[in-house]
């Protein structure tokens, strides 16, 4: 089980001092797990190993996923080419941070929910869990996603902004 890191300083990443954990100056409600994925990440995209990424990194690193590119991760990734210069591992962690939300409030989850709402229709619908299903390699059937939306969703279609703060403050079954 994931540790969390609560509304403190993030969690351990590699390449502290002496080969120890070190630790971001960012305040975030990701867990040390999210935060050693963000830091992984932002490796790849350290091309040169400079320990800072550059928007041309950036760039490259998207370009490079070609057809594959994932709509939630050019979201999440939007607006960081605009922090200029060298972006540290620190300033990519707290945009990261930002894009995803902190699933302890409602404008936090209200983000969450938006990047499953690529068409900004306002719900969550099938095609939406699909696709997020497919950008995080999970074999979900459509029935399956099916079943999932009309177990959470009032109306049984779609998820709503509301039934979507329910499913993650876990008051969906209370």
């Amino acid at each position: 089980m994931a540790k969390k890191a609560g509304a403190v300083k993030a969690g351990p990443v590699k390449g502290g001092a002496k080969g120890g954990p070190a630790k971001p100056a960012v305040e975030t409600t990701l867990t040390d797990d999210e935060i050693q994925e963000i830091k992984e990440a932002f490796d790849l995209f350290d091309s040169d190993k400079s320990g800072t990424i550059d928007p041309s990194e950036v760039n490259a690193a998207l370009a490079s996923l070609g057809s594959d590119r994932s709509p939630t991760i050019v979201r999440l990734l939007n607006g960081l080419t605009e922090l200029g210069g060298a972006i540290s591992f620190d300033q990519f962690l707290a945009h990261v941070s930002t894009r995803l939300g902190n699933r302890t409030t409602r404008e936090g989850i209200q983000r969450i929910f938006e990047l499953f709402d690529e068409s900004d229709k306002g719900t969550i619908t099938v095609e939406n869990l699909k696709r997020v299903a497919k950008e995080l390699g999970e074999s979900m059937t459509e029935e399956e996603l099916e079943d999932a939306v009309s177990r959470v969703a009032v109306d049984k279609k779609a998820i709503t902004p509301d039934d979507f703060y329910k499913i993650l403050t876990k008051k969906v079954y209370a």
